[in-house]
């Protein structure tokens, strides 16, 4: 959605900074991270280049090792650095550089900062998931999941519909009334799976290596970010 936001559930608790963890419940608690600009990273450069949201993510080419890397914090960042004074920004742009290598950078922006909070969800949860379940807008598009199953280094399985948010109130409703005896029947009952997109090797590895770059942008940046916060 406009933001995305992660979750493990788990029995273990090893408490990070930057992560949110709520109440036991029945011996399981929800770790969450939530990240501040994913399909609004998106929505913007719609905007910039004129042109619809689907289209803009079908414009997103292969990335080349050398391609540009953007930094989503166009509002700051929460989850797991909790950012407020962060900025955007891309590094790396070249004039050969058009709209098609702009919208992938930005689509593998928003995938990397899953990435990083998901790393710190996996600490705090003591747990590595080895397959992720996913919904919501940007997921709609096929190249945006495929991307971030690369970056994060598992199979993500799409589930069917565009608000997973409302489907999971529907499954805790259920239960709630009565109408369920439990939620993991409720749950198998009502949640239906879309696809699956498995990492690709070449793409994963990849990413890998931007992804540690891209943690170095920023710490690059983030003196020159709160300088200019500072100013406004």
């Amino acid at each position: 959605g406009t933001s995305d936001v992660l979750g493990i559930m788990s029995a273990k608790l090893f408490p990070q900074a930057g992560i949110i963890t709520f109440p036991d419940w029945h011996g399981l608690r929800l770790h969450a991270a939530p990240t501040q600009s994913g399909g609004a990273s998106l929505d913007w450069a719609a905007r910039l280049l004129g042109r619809p949201v689907e289209e803009v993510a079908a414009m997103a080419l292969s990335l080349a090792d050398d391609a540009p890397l953007f930094l989503p914090h166009l509002q700051g960042e929460r989850a797991p650095i909790w950012d407020a004074a962060s900025r955007g920004g891309f590094a790396g742009l070249t004039a050969s550089h058009g709209p098609n290598e702009i919208a992938a950078a930005i689509l593998e922006g928003v995938a990397f900062s899953a990435r990083l909070a998901l790393e710190a969800l996996e600490q705090s949860a003591g747990a590595r998931p080895q397959i992720l379940r996913a919904g919501g807008g940007g997921f709609a598009s096929d190249v945006w999941a495929q991307m971030r199953a690369d970056v994060l280094g598992r199979p993500i399985q799409r589930v069917k519909g565009r608000d997973p948010g409302a489907m999971g109130a529907a499954v805790m409703a259920g239960v709630g009334t009565g109408a369920m005896t439990d939620l993991a029947t409720a749950a198998k009952a009502l949640v239906k799976l879309d696809r699956t997109f498995g990492p690709r090797p070449t793409e994963s590895t990849r990413a890998d290596t931007r992804y540690a770059m891209w943690r170095k942008l920023y710490e690059a940046l983030r003196p020159v970010n709160h300088a200019l916060t500072a100013l406004g």
